[in-house]
């Protein structure tokens, strides 16, 4: 049964944010990924606060005495103005005192406890009374508000007046509290003085306490609502009623230390730069990747500062523990990227030291043309743009259904004009377009600017980012509906997820890998895609499968796309990395991909077979497909009509060439790809392939 697509989600961590004009209808949405045009909308916002900051002797006010602001507005409000922080035990389980054993007893501290909000849901949701909950905040009203409170209690709790940034009053002893909680405190302070602050709060709790915060980030939503006469500092605003807020930088350090570990398993030759990415534990793949990307880009010009004496104790400072990969990092972030705005002090302070001369070498070198200006033309000069590609997700819902779905979305639908070229279309696709692939029915083309990661359709997986080569194998195997298929080499999951959707429910497509970990992830991948009882995922080693074995007399159609050199890859930054496959490696690969195919080809009731690659290499395509031909020419043969109206084929210097699909960024917009479809001989499949393909595109129709 198919599921019904959720049009628009509601609820805790389901607010997605598809519509930019509505960006501020809430404080907060979800998994917003924050991309490049976004920090420059909001750095122009910024600018603009800059423009009219509040005067000098009002801020001057405003700092020297934000208690009494605070006291002002709880005067003014009283226990009026906050709701409820009912969400509390979802952001901080650790609260839960339900979860604590039944003789537990928790001390805990809420900071900035305003008149209760927080503290009396926590103590009426400690029905066993384990907790005995502290409270403070330097507004002597709103104590005096909270304390009046019927719920008020002080054997279950006690409320007093603390400044945090001032050292703590005798009312707790320090080392004794297992819990505090800082929710939009330290905002509320100057920035100078939060250090004091934390070390004040860290003194009162045990060992293996825990500190809960909760509080603004730079470029908030709420710092990009400010007007005019609010900024009194960078990053430090009033609010109408006088009291201060901060938005906090976050500190890239985890994502300097990131960087430098992928640049170094990719010089160390034990992956290619996007593998080093995405099996990297942190989070944010994108932010990751780009970062590795424009840092590997000006390498050379980083090792060649690192060459001047001035420069060069940069090496032996203890901040960077020896890393040259880290050292680029922090070069390219502070000539290039941010000046480190986000990065500690302790990674500023080197780097900062000698930042006259950093700047004065790059001006010299690049007066020899070996620059940043000269680095960035060379960039720009080899850079290519391909569009994003989306894959409709058949088993959650049809073609019909996604494009009114992407209507109602505000999207344009649009198709190839009569005689117009695909490439030509795409040059002159808007970002609110979406274009109909002309090759594959259940592909749509967007502009290269448009940003899927939290876009609801790609978050519950009803439109499948992948791209247009990528799903050529699964278009071009063509297997009916119920059909039983194998996956050869299956991570992370996309071309089995496309196999099921084609075969559908009464299908089945045995997925293979032998990696655990990749197998995890394609498992919840797929889980995802809503295809678990479709693909059988097995993680083994396909080479050492039994093929004589029964269970697979009624498996008739197979893709082998297996590891390869990817050198087909967009972005894959093999120039600048030097990560470009060497014969020797070429030879390898090529041997394993000739052993898979082989093993696949022997499985007996076989009937039809899809070899492909992500590589451009000829020892990769090719030569793999000839050498296979030689030992199963006699019952294999290259299928010669596939695809008709794609014009980019194999080498022609191969007899069979003609017969097979290449792809090319510059040629095709998509990623490098190789394609060759092979038939059992006597075996006709053509009709079946074009019936099939007619039911698909019947079943859109209904």
């Amino acid at each position: 049964m198919r599921e019904e697509p959720s049009l628009r989600p509601s609820g805790f961590g389901t607010r997605y944010l598809t519509d930019q004009e509505k960006v501020w209808e809430h404080n907060a949405w979800d998994n917003v990924e924050w991309n490049d045009e976004m920090e420059e909308r909001a750095q122009r916002t910024v600018e603009e606060q800059r423009s009219a900051p509040v005067e000098a002797e009002a801020a001057s006010s405003l700092l020297a005495e934000p208690a009494k602001q605070w006291d002002a507005f709880y005067s003014q409000h009283n226990n009026k103005f906050f709701m409820d922080r009912n969400w509390l035990l979802k952001e901080f389980p650790e609260l839960d005192t339900t979860k604590y054993p039944q003789d537990a007893k928790v001390r805990a501290l809420e900071v900035g406890c305003g008149v209760g909000n927080t503290s009396f849901p926590l103590l009426q949701w400690d029905t066993d009374r384990k907790l005995y909950l502290y409270s403070c905040d330097y507004s002597s009203v709103a104590v005096d508000v909270l304390k009046k409170n019927e719920a008020y209690d002080e054997s279950h709790g006690k409320a007093f007046v603390w400044d945090i940034t001032m050292p703590h009053p005798d009312v707790i002893e320090p080392g004794t509290l297992d819990i505090i909680v800082c929710i939009y405190v330290l905002s509320a302070i100057h920035p100078s003085k939060t250090k004091t602050a934390i070390e004040n709060l860290k003194s009162l709790l045990k060992p293996g306490g825990c500190l809960l915060v909760k509080d603004y980030g730079r470029f908030d939503l709420t710092q990009l609502r400010f007007k005019k006469n609010r900024l009194i500092e960078e990053n430090l605003y009033c609010r109408g009623d006088g009291t201060l807020v901060y938005f906090r930088p976050m500190p890239n350090d985890g994502l300097y230390v990131a960087v430098a570990e992928v640049i170094e398993r990719v010089q160390e030759k034990k992956q290619n730069l996007r593998s080093a990415v995405y099996d990297h534990s942190y989070q944010n793949k994108k932010k990751l990747l780009r970062l590795t990307c424009e840092t590997v880009k000006y390498a050379a010009l980083f090792d060649a500062l690192l060459e001047y004496p001035e420069i060069s104790p940069l090496l032996d400072e203890p901040a960077f523990e020896g890393s040259v990969a880290f050292i680029h990092v922090l070069l390219y972030e502070f000539l290039i990227g941010t000046d480190l705005k986000s990065a500690t002090s302790r990674l500023k302070r080197p780097i900062f030291g000698i930042a006259s001369t950093i700047q004065e070498k790059e001006k010299a070198l690049s007066a020899k043309g070996f620059g940043i200006d000269a680095i960035k033309k060379k960039a720009q000069d080899t850079q290519i743009e391909i569009p994003r590609y989306a894959r409709i997700n058949e088993v959650k819902w049809t073609r019909t259904e996604a494009l009114d779905a992407l209507k109602q979305d505000s999207w344009k639908v649009v198709e190839l004009a009569e005689g117009e070229t695909f490439a030509e279309r795409v040059a002159r696709l808007q970002s609110d377009e979406v274009l109909l692939d002309p090759h594959i029915p259940e592909l749509l083309v967007f502009t290269n600017s448009s940003d899927f990661h939290s876009y609801w359709m790609t978050e519950q997986r009803y439109l499948i980012m992948q791209d247009k080569a990528s799903c050529l194998p699964a278009y071009l195997l063509a297997p009916p509906q119920g059909a039983h298929c194998l996956d050869a080499c299956a991570a992370p999951g996309n071309k089995t997820s496309h196999l099921a959707a084609i075969v559908g429910e009464n299908g089945i497509v045995y997925a293979f890998d032998r990696a655990a970990d990749r197998v995890q992830t394609m498992k919840r991948l797929l889980s995802q895609s809503g295809v678990t009882n479709i693909a059988h995922v097995e993680n083994a080693d396909f080479l050492r499968t039994d093929f004589t074995e029964s269970r697979w007399n009624s498996v008739e159609y197979a893709v082998v796309d297996p590891p390869c050199s990817g050198s087909g890859m967009v972005k894959r930054l093999d120039e600048w990395t030097g990560g470009d496959a060497q014969k020797e490696r070429l030879g390898k690969l090529a041997n394993l991909q000739a052993m898979l195919l082989k093993h696949t080809l022997k499985f007996p009731a076989l009937r039809r077979v899809v070899y492909s690659t992500c590589s451009l290499h000829e020892e990769e395509n090719e030569q793999v497909v000839q050498e296979v031909l030689r030992e199963f020419g006699d019952e294999w043969e290259l299928s010669k009509d596939e695809l008709p109206n794609w014009h980019l084929r194999g080498m022609d210097t191969y007899e069979f060439g003609a017969c097979c699909l290449r792809a090319d960024p510059k040629t095709t917009l998509t990623n490098g790809f190789f394609v060759a479809v092979f038939v059992k001989r006597g075996v006709e499949t053509k009709e079946k392939k074009k019936k099939a393909k007619k039911r698909r595109l019947d079943a859109d129709d209904e």
